[in-house]
């Protein structure tokens, strides 16, 4: 009996640690500090220039974390809010297909190509929290 239920306690322990797959192949993270102050607000398309050589740019092809991020977005619900949008982290997502996001994110928003998300903290928090 002690065998069986330690058998099956491995089984359980090995299974959840299984990697899920995901569609994402990577996402590369273009973030400045949140707290930097500008003249205007800065927009997705001007993010780069604006910012220049103040840009922190790395990759992040962690299983367990794009995992997580594709399950959130899949659940992110489009608004047709348009609030004002100050740029502080610009993320690609690169898909296995060969396709591509944007998400742009500010303290509060997370707008993906172009069109903003409704609410969601989880996101949010996830998209402020990639660091290198």
């Amino acid at each position: 009996m002690k065998k069986y239920i330690l058998s099956l306690s491995l089984l359980t322990i090995f299974s959840c640690e299984k990697v899920k797959e995901t569609s994402i192949e990577k996402i590369e993270v273009k973030a400045v500090n949140l707290n930097i102050d500008t003249s205007a607000d800065v927009n997705c398309n001007d993010f780069e220039l604006t910012f220049d050589n103040q840009i922190n740019t790395f990759s992040v092809n962690n299983s367990s974390l794009l995992y997580e991020l594709e399950t959130l977005l899949k659940k992110c619900d489009k608004s047709n809010d348009n609030p004002h949008l100050d740029v502080r982290r610009k993320i690609i997502v690169f898909y296995k297909d060969k396709s591509i996001d944007t998400l742009c994110v500010d303290k509060f928003n997370v707008y993906i190509n172009d069109q903003l998300v409704e609410k969601n903290s989880r996101l949010l928090n996830l998209l402020l929290s990639l660091e290198k």
